[in-house]
């Protein structure tokens, strides 16, 4: 039925946590979702991604039922934006997927306010946190997965819970999820904010496009300025980089946002780290500013390894 709802009530090693799913705002994903918890999938799982002010993400298994474990890899189907999209705040829940139509059984809970997540179809949320917030933003935190932290690598997580037992023990977990579906009309239904609202009078709806238009056009202005500063800095980066060689350096919109994902044909690689494919990777800011330092890490040894050879055939000449 598309307006179900399902009421999941977990416990977890900092508390009990509450979550509400509305298969209005994501049928596909709501009918994963709650069958992941109506199985037990999630029992003695770890939170395995905290990072504090952006998201916690969790989804790997430790169940030896095979059926379970191929959840994992099972992809579903995205589902499309609402319209107004449903903009992430503290407490909204999605999948974490790595492309379109990617979804499988890792999903994150957001920490904060996030224009940017949600904004892809694999990413549209199908629930939030009703309670026991409190305890979720006190996950512990070894940091964000390498290369950007010195938290888990998610591959070796799939093996079984001893990876992050002898590694990271203060990691928290869920103990176990039991699952309500309510119908409309039913004790226990809530009020979708999104589908349920009285009909707005004209002059409520009137001000509420005055409001949003100018809550837009403060962001874009805001976005503006932060592209001008950018730009700036990108320019001054390319000419340096030029002077020495003309190092080619490719570094597209999407390596910057915030909501980031590495693809999943075969896995990337970092240093000695490897990014296996199926993990669904939204990047925080703060991740952006980490690689544009990684790219003038480059450009000085760039520098380091041309300048003294330019130096040896000025002597030969």
């Amino acid at each position: 039925m598309m307006k179900e709802q399902a009421l999941i009530e977990c416990d977890t090693t900092k508390g009990p946590l509450q979550m509400r799913f509305y298969r209005a705002w994501s049928p596909h994903g709501y009918d994963r979702a709650v069958e992941l918890y109506e199985k037990g999938f999630f029992d003695d799982s770890h939170f395995f991604r905290a990072v504090p002010n952006f998201l916690v993400q969790f989804g790997i298994t430790y169940s030896s039922d095979q059926s379970l474990r191929d959840l994992m890899h099972h992809t579903i189907e995205d589902d499309p934006q609402l319209d107004p999209r449903i903009k992430f705040d503290v407490g909204y829940m999605s999948f974490a997927g790595s492309g379109p139509n990617s979804r499988t059984s890792q999903m994150f809970i957001a920490y904060g306010r996030n224009e940017n997540l949600g904004t892809n179809p694999w990413e549209t949320p199908f629930g939030i946190v009703e309670s026991g917030m409190e305890n979720a933003k006190q996950f512990y935190s070894y940091g964000d997965m390498p290369p950007w932290g010195k938290g888990p690598v998610q591959g070796k997580i799939y093996d079984g819970p001893q990876y992050i037992n002898d590694n990271f023990p203060l990691i928290d977990k869920f103990k176990s999820c039991s699952v309500k579906r309510f119908r409309p009309g039913q004790a226990g239904y809530a009020v979708d904010q999104y589908h349920d609202r009285e009909p707005k009078t004209d002059a409520e709806e009137n001000k509420s496009h005055l409001e949003q238009n100018a809550h837009e056009a403060l962001d874009e202005e805001e976005e503006e300025e932060e592209e001008e500063e950018g730009d700036d800095e990108d320019d001054e980066e390319q000419e340096q980089i030029g002077e020495e060689g003309g190092v080619e350096r490719d570094m597209a919109e999407s390596d910057r946002s915030p909501h980031r994902e590495l693809h999943r044909l075969g896995g990337l690689k970092s240093g000695n780290v490897e990014l296996l494919p199926g993990n669904g990777i939204p990047l925080s800011p703060q991740l952006g500013l980490a690689a544009l330092g990684g790219i003038a890490v480059l450009v000085y040894i760039v520098k380091s390894f041309v300048s003294p050879s330019r130096k040896l055939n000025q002597k030969d000449n």
